[in-house]
This record gives C-alpha cells, sequence and structure tokens, in this order.
C-alpha cells in the first residue's frame, strides 16, 4: 500500500500558497511519502489558488528527487489536449518520469461559463478530450500514470487502462465497492485505484486508523491519498497532518517507510486515543 499526501493550495497570498507548497512536497519526501499531489482550482474557487498545477509541480521537482507528483485533477474539459499534453511531457521529462497525471470533469460550474464551455456537457467533453489527449501523452505516461477522477464513467476508464481516483466514502454512495469490484475485472493492463481519504480536523489518531482500515474500498486500492480538513487548513495543520500520518498511521497501512526516517515526534497527548504501536493489526492488501 502506497502513501500520498493531497493539498488544494489555500490561502489570501497566492505566492505564499505556492512556496508553501514546495516546502510541504518537499517534506513529505523527507517523511517518506510516494506521492505529492495538488489539486485545481480556478479563480479562486473553493479557496483554491493553483489554477496551473504542472507549473507548480515543476518547481517541486526541482526540489525533489523520488516522490511522484500528481494533478489532483486537471479540470479535462476546460484543457486544450495539446497543449496539456506538451506540458506534461515536458513537466514529465523535467521530474525523471516522475508525474501521475490526474484527470477530471470538473465541479466548477462557473469556470466552465468563463471558459466559455458547457458545464451540461462535462462529462461527454471529459471523455472526448481525454481520447485525443491519450494519443498524444507519451506512452509510458498514458499507460502507467493517467488517472481519471470518476465517479460516473468506471468503465471508460477500465476500457482505456486507466488508473482510478476514487474520492467517494463508501458510506456515501453504496455503488463505490461494486464499481471497483468491476474496475478490477474490465481493466486493461493492471488494474490502479488510489483512494482520496480527508482526516477531519478532531479526530484523533486512533479514531482515524480504525475508520481507515474499516473501509471496505481499501483492499481495491494500492494507494491512499490523505488530505487535511477542511481542505483551507494553514500550512501548519499541513505540515502536522502530514507529520502524524506518516509517524503514526502509516505502519498500520502496511506502508512502507523511508529510507532515512525523519526524527520522532513527541508523544500524543493522552486524550488523542493513540493505540499503541505494538498492539497486533491487520494489513489489508488489495484483492490482488
Amino acid at each position: 500500500m502506497r502513501l500520498g499526501y493531497l493539498t488544494h493550495v489555500t490561502g489570501d497570498d497566492p505566492a505564499r500558497a505556492y512556496r508553501e507548497t514546495v516546502e510541504l512536497a518537499v517534506r513529505a519526501e523527507e517523511l517518506g511519502y510516494d506521492s505529492f499531489w495538488v489539486a485545481q482550482h480556478h479563480d479562486g474557487h473553493l479557496g483554491g489558488r493553483l489554477p496551473s498545477p504542472l507549473v507548480l509541480l515543476a518547481a517541486v521537482a526541482e526540489r525533489t528527487r523520488l516522490i511522484r507528483l500528481g494533478t489532483a485533477v486537471v479540470a479535462l474539459p476546460l484543457e486544450d489536449p495539446r497543449r496539456l499534453a506538451e506540458d506534461a511531457t515536458v513537466l514529465d521529462a523535467l521530474s525523471g518520469g516522475r508525474l501521475e497525471l490526474g484527470i477530471g470533469a470538473g465541479a466548477d460550474a462557473t469556470a466552465s461559463q468563463r471558459f466559455g464551455r458547457r458545464y451540461d456537457d462535462r462529462h461527454t467533453d471529459t471523455v472526448a478530450t481525454l481520447d485525443v489527449l491519450l494519443e498524444l501523452l507519451p506512452t509510458a505516461l498514458a499507460e502507467q500514470r493517467t488517472w481519471w477522477a470518476t465517479a460516473s464513467a468506471v468503465d471508460a476508464a477500465a476500457a482505456r487502462g486507466l488508473g482510478l481516483l476514487s474520492g467517494m466514502p463508501p458510506s456515501a454512495d453504496a455503488r463505490v465497492v461494486p464499481d471497483l469490484a468491476r474496475y478490477w475485472t474490465y481493466a486493461r493492463g493492471v488494474p490502479r485505484v488510489a483512494l482520496s481519504r480527508p482526516l477531519p480536523a478532531g479526530h484523533s489518531i486512533g479514531r482515524i486508523i480504525d475508520d481507515l482500515l474499516a473501509d471496505p474500498a481499501l483492499p481495491w486500492a494500492g494507494e491512499v491519498v490523505v488530505q487535511a480538513q477542511p481542505s483551507t487548513a494553514p500550512a501548519d495543520v499541513h505540515r502536522e497532518v502530514l507529520e502524524r500520518t506518516a509517524h503514526y498511521v502509516r505502519p498500520f497501512l502496511g506502508v512502507a517507510g523511508p529510507a532515512h526516517p525523519a526524527p520522532a515526534l513527541q508523544p500524543a497527548e493522552p486524550d488523542d486515543d493513540l493505540p499503541p504501536l505494538l498492539r497486533p493489526r491487520p494489513v489489508l492488501r488489495g484483492p490482488r
């Protein structure tokens, strides 16, 4: 099970938010995270300050060596597929083949209007743009490192050999686990599933671990991508979540630690309900 971190790059000062995001990615690599993902938001939608994720990830690539760099996600209906393919190819080359290109239909009706697109057509437009994009991307990126964040086109993702980014908790939609099972059955090539899971503020480490291990979608995934909640949390909260997840949550997910472990954190407060790390716990594995 791999471990990733997602940020929506928020804050009142975009320049500061970008610098803090680069530093967060550097720290994630030091802590042994496998991937670092950034969300795209146009015009400050939902507080996000990053309309151009590939540009910021190029800056991250220059400060890191191993961690994979993901977009979660680029709103594909608002993109020109050739320009996106060119920019993605340049970033992939700069980073030594570390780009994980996550795409989706987008959920910002105002952005669709400003880009001269029909919001109601976004799913159809995503499929049409995606098929052009896949023809233009380098083969390895298109076939092994492109992901589709979708709750409605699982079969289409499977048929194209794309990875699946799932952010829908099974408790909210009974279709999630059956959809993942169907994706595994029909995926062209090796199935790839990454679960995006928020870590709500105020939840103890013990509760977070229990919730993750009880997640019925977890056995179908090869990666868990965590994010601080609320998504507009300041940089110090992101850093705390990053550290606590690496030190206390990762061992229960069976994620390999970093080659050079970071200095230990201070012990959790007694009321944090932190389970003893030596307590036996099952390590869930996918259905492979």
